[in-house]
């Protein structure tokens, strides 16, 4: 019963639409205009990947909760590549961010910091060898501050020159301590400003702990908008911004680039557009030369093509419904739907090539084409439109909104199709003319009798085809694997994601670090929790005030703070000063051969100045000499009582406070929300990037772990402190597990969604499993291929997989709906003009994949890749599988039933009505 209703319900839509084609076009093309509208003025591109997860995930809205609490976490970082002792490169980082932080689109941009705002033991946490240096300089302040004159403080300075064993760098700036002697001598003002600690000192924000090639500029925007409209403008003018600044300065030709999370999304989301754009460009370019010469005309195509753009039309209208946005997953659904939003004009002109001449008007034609191919083409897409549904039920947020988009886009362009297209011809009034005539009727073979083998030989070829199956699932098997690393799927060249490589291979400390979040009063136990971990290196953010070596340190300060540092006795008077001077001479003279060309160079030109100054001074009565040094001394005085206040409390017994930080590092690091402490915690360094699976899963685990674990035993803190792990690389290997159960689910729903729907329309459980067979092949061949080729399971092609049972079911179910009608037919399923059908709609959504391997994004590249190869294994199935199972069905069926095969497979479906309408649904 329900197949008459269903026919009658297709036979007159075929018959409305082309008898009243002014009418139609008259209810479409405006739902089109809309729908365009619509999209032009409110279609935005999601480039925030965090967003395309579940919200509700704990461990997503922990990340969430971070980046809130945290939006330096969201800077962009402008990157500028230099020799580490170039002052000019760090001054230019300086520029940069000055004149990035004058503009109303950026919140704050920030190259560095004054030391002098950090507390006086900031060295405690700084690294080991900067450390070790400070404390050199740290003793020599203790003989100065134990110096009685300035007399004695140049009595420091002879000493440490005349000494062989001293390091030849603590010489570097003999011409900066006897400079303010030099201008006594000649009576001019004095300075000792490069002894106070509290001096301006610029440290920019570089790679390797400050030391590093790379200097950062961090950016944090005025607008918080994910939407590519916004990031990405902003992004244009910032990168041109950076390029001004840099030409104009003296280092012109300076290597940079912008990089950080949001830039990488933003740059993939802008490089995806573009892929998709051209993509879809060139798909419908080819789907309507592929229409040409199938159907030896121009007319025919194009007038598909507009019926084809005005489902296209209907689908952004739905997407802006439902949606309202796409991101980089759902960006492809145009060049999914121009595949197979086609098909349907395909299938339609296809019968109808074969039945025009026995039909005066295009109504009548029509009415009994959909009648006969209607009921296989429903069945497809709605088969199709499940799979996509299935998707759309995931927790997947960004598969799930390609699942939604695709699933109502589906069925609008089968409708759209179906009723614009006919009307479209209708109006041209040749439809006869522009139809070609094909013949051979409803009982054409295929292939001109080349796959007549698989008709006399059905138990062979499945023997083959079983072994390829195998061989093909046992590749996958042992070869395909999820690879979660996200900076695989880029564009080569793209230049956030080169300079994220430059940053990673410079400094693997600073980038792709996982985040604790911890109260202060648990920091100190969590810390040393982390260190603890096997893939952690070290603990940076608020971390670094409790070094793992603080007590070894500790005992370092307290042996320069106990110790006895007594600088030389000097008498005062410039006539001891100037004897002195001679002194320093001499010592250079001695030291000058074993010193490193520079420092010798520089010595030789500070002998010079001592020799002028002493002429100077020589010129000068006692009187002024008296005043000079006296001048001197008294500001040396005052430097050295400073000098002396800051070393007591920077040798001070204690450990280190968030006070001895900078306040750029400090705020960094301090919640805004909750005044928690940001810990970052480094893996260690390694060939192997660490988003590599193994490398981070083991990454992840391990901190997890040693969260999990006791605190240290030597801590302050004897409670064990628990906390969770967040942060980019732990975004990442959660939305890989996330994306891997949910690419599962979606399988199996869809499969289930399909198995059903093909149920109800043959009301066979044996055709329903047949009609999915060239599919399942299909699925095991593309994860075969894919080891066989090297293609790993990633972010982006993970969620089509499931998509391939969709759109390949149709091709058998059309195969199998042919059978029915007419199981004699050589080969089972495809006379009839069904095989020819089935062809073009294959290759045309094969080509609107295929346009994909175009790509620069090589996620999008790799989804293409995976389509193309499922879909075409798919196609060989029902030209070689499924033909052999249906010749040994009609086989079973005629040695069981005994009458013709026909007859017996009529029987077997229980439905005559439905071997009418199959009969053109495959066609």
């Amino acid at each position: 019963m329900h197949e008459r209703i269903r026919d009658k319900i297709l036979a007159g839509w075929g018959r409305l639409v082309a008898s009243h084609p002014l009418a139609t076009l008259a209810v479409c093309l405006p739902i089109a205009a809309v729908s365009v509208v619509f999209t032009a003025t409110g279609l935005e591109f999601e480039s925030d990947r965090s967003q395309l997860i579940d919200p509700e995930q704990s461990w997503n809205l922990a990340y969430a909760r971070y980046t809130e609490n945290f939006p330096q976490s969201n800077d962009l970082i402008v990157v500028l590549e230099g020799d580490p002792d170039d002052s000019a490169v760090n001054e230019l980082a300086r520029r940069v961010a000055q004149d990035l932080a004058g503009d109303g689109r950026v919140r704050a941009a920030n190259a560095g910091f004054d030391t002098a705002e950090a507390g006086p033991r900031f060295f405690t946490f700084a690294g080991r060898e900067k450390f070790d240096r400070t404390l050199g300089e740290l003793t020599t302040g203790r003989r100065i501050a134990d110096a009685d004159n300035a007399n004695a403080l140049l009595g420091v300075l002879l000493a440490a020159l005349t000494q062989d064993q001293s390091d030849p760098a603590s010489l570097d700036r003999l011409d900066e301590f006897v400079a303010p002697y030099l201008d006594a001598a000649r009576n001019r003002p004095s300075s000792f400003d490069f002894l106070d600690p509290k001096r301006p000192n610029w440290q920019p924000l570089a790679s390797n702990n400050g030391e590093g090639a790379l200097r950062y500029v961090r950016v944090q925007l005025a607008s918080g908008g994910n939407g590519i409209n916004t990031i990405g403008s902003t992004l244009a003018w910032l990168r041109g911004s950076v390029d001004k600044t840099v030409k104009a300065s003296e280092r012109p030709g300076t290597a940079w680039g912008v990089t950080g999370i949001r830039a990488i999304e933003a740059d993939e989301t802008t490089q995806a557009i573009r892929d998709s754009t051209i993509a879809s460009l060139l798909a419908i370019t080819l789907i309507t030369l592929v229409m040409f010469v199938a159907f030896r005309g121009l007319r025919v195509p194009l007038l598909a093509a507009g019926a084809l753009i005005v489902g296209m039309a209907w689908s952004f209208g739905w997407l802006m419904i439902t949606v309202g946005h796409l991101q980089i997953l759902s960006v492809v659904f145009c060049v999914i739907l121009l595949g197979l939003g086609i098909d349907f004009a395909l299938l339609f002109v296809s019968r109808l090539e074969l039945i025009k001449d026995e039909h005066q008007d295009l109504a009548s034609a029509t009415s009994r084409v959909y009648q006969r191919m209607g009921p296989g083409m429903v069945t497809g897409a709605v088969a199709t439109s499940a799979a996509f549904a299935a998707i759309g039920l995931t927790k997947f947020k960004g598969m799930a909104e390609m699942g939604t988009i695709a699933a109502g886009g589906i069925l609008l362009c089968l409708i759209a199709v179906l009723s614009v297209f006919p009307a479209l011809l209708a109006l041209t009034g040749r439809w006869k003319q522009i139809i070609r005539h094909r013949p051979g009727g409803e009982t054409a073979h295929f292939a001109q009798g080349r796959l007549d083998f698989v008709d006399d030989h059905p138990r062979a070829t499945l023997a083959v085809v079983s072994l390829t199956v195998a061989v093909l699932l046992a590749v996958a098997v042992g070869t395909v694997r999820y690879d979660p690393n996200v900076l695989n799927l880029q564009s080569k060249g793209v230049e956030s994601v080169d300079w994220e490589e430059r940053v990673v291979n410079e400094d693997a400390r600073s980038a792709w670090s996982a985040v604790v979040l911890a109260k202060p009063e648990n920091a100190e136990t969590l810390v040393w929790k982390l260190r603890r971990a096997s893939a952690v290196s070290d603990v940076g953010g608020m971390g670094i005030l409790y070094p793992p070596d603080l007590a070894e340190r500790q005992e370092a300060i307290a042996r320069i703070r106990d110790g006895s540092f007594n600088a030389p006795p000097a008498k005062p008077g410039m006539a001891q000063l100037l004897r002195q001077l001679v002194s320093v001479q001499t010592g250079i003279r001695l030291r000058a051969d074993s010193l490193p060309e520079e420092i010798r160079t520089r010595l030789n030109a500070t002998s010079d100045h001592i020799t002028a100054a002493l002429q100077a001074a020589r010129n000068l009565n006692r009187k002024t000499r008296a005043a000079a040094w006296k001048q001197l001394n008294l500001n040396f005085l005052a430097v050295r009582d400073r000098l002396a206040e800051w070393l007591d409390e920077a040798l001070a017994p204690g450990d280190p406070v968030p006070e001895d930080l900078p306040a750029l590092l400090r705020d960094q690091w301090t919640g805004q929300k909750d005044q928690s402490w940001l810990l970052l915690v480094h893996p260690k360094a390694d060939d192997q990037s660490i988003l590599a699976p193994e490398r981070l899963e083991h990454f992840v685990k391990s901190i997890e772990v040693a969260l999990a674990g006791p605190g240290d035993p030597g801590s302050s803190i004897a409670s064990a402190t628990s906390a969770q792990v967040i942060g980019p690389p732990v975004q990442i290997y959660r939305s890989s597990l996330l994306i891997q159960r949910e690419f599962v689910k979606a399988a199996i729903l869809a499969v289930a969604a399909i198995v059903i729907l093909l149920f109800l329309d043959f009301r066979s459980l044996a055709d329903a499993l047949c009609a999915m067979a060239p599919v399942s092949i299909g699925f095991v061949g593309a994860f075969g291929l894919m080891g066989l080729a090297g293609v790993p399971l990633n972010f982006a092609n993970i969620i089509v997989l499931p998509i391939i049972f969709g759109i390949g079911v149709s091709a058998g179910v059309h195969v199998v709906h042919r059978w029915r009608f007419e199981p004699s037919g050589r080969p089972k399923g495809l006379s009839g003009g069904t095989g020819r059908g089935i062809t073009l709609t294959m290759l045309t959504t094969m080509i609107g994949f295929g346009c994909l391997l175009i790509a620069q994004h090589r996620g999008i590249r790799s989804l293409g890749f995976v389509m193309i190869i499922g879909l075409g294994v798919t196609l060989l199935a029902c030209y070689i599988a499924l033909p052999a199972v249906l010749r040994l069905r009609t086989s079973a069926a005629e040695a069981v039933g005994g009458g013709t095969p026909q007859e017996t497979v009529s029987q077997a479906a229980q439905a005559p009505a439905s071997q009418t309408a199959g009969a053109g649904a495959a066609d």
